[in-house]
């Protein structure tokens, strides 16, 4: 990606205040998930092999956490541009086309988010049956992370693009450089 330009301006106040809260809710959430995905499992785990008396309902939950994590977690790889790209390519094409595939696939992946938010909430809303070993939770719930999902991956695309075109940097500068010393002018 070092065929786009580099961000030159700080982003507005408000771009930043939404930027840093969605991303300290979204690394809350995957946190608390990722915590608790891992104290179900280990939870199980004892309950099966040490007392022979495992949960029944221990590996969905901790499969609904990672699910959760998983999906919440991609739209920070989105935000922060890491996600899985064409980078390869980048060698072959000439700066130019570079910076069209990182827009395109910036844009696609927008796409995919409205994609995933506006199916994934049909099938939240539309699939039958419940989890017997969860109460009765309605299968529903946990397919509501498809939309919130898509929604994320969205904004967090919107967001980075937005901050690409604009040359916007939502990252408050870091201390600026010294200036070389005496030494380092005899040493360069």
């Amino acid at each position: 990606m070092q065929a786009v330009a580099p961000s030159s301006a700080l982003a507005p106040r408000w771009f930043r205040t939404i930027d840093r809260s969605l991303r300290l809710t979204i690394m809350a959430l995957s946190g608390m998930l990722f915590v608790l995905m891992v104290l179900f499992t280990v939870y199980t785990i004892v309950m099966r092999y040490v007392f022979r008396d495992p949960p029944f309902w221990g590996d969905t939950v901790s499969l609904f956490c990672n699910l959760g994590l998983v999906f919440m977690s991609y739209s920070l790889a989105v935000r922060d541009r890491e996600e899985i790209s064409s980078e390869a390519l980048h060698t072959l094409l000439p700066d130019f086309g570079v910076t069209i595939l990182v827009y395109a696939w910036q844009v696609m992946t927008v796409l995919f988010g409205l994609f995933l938010a506006w199916f994934g909430l049909e099938a939240a809303l539309t699939v039958p049956g419940q989890y017997w070993e969860l109460g009765g939770l309605p299968k529903m719930a946990p397919m509501l992370a498809l939309p919130l999902c898509g929604v994320l991956t969205a904004v967090a695309g919107t967001f980075s693009i937005t901050e690409q075109l604009l040359g916007w940097s939502a990252e408050l500068p870091t201390e600026p450089e010294a200036a070389p010393g005496p030494s380092e002018h005899l040493l360069g």
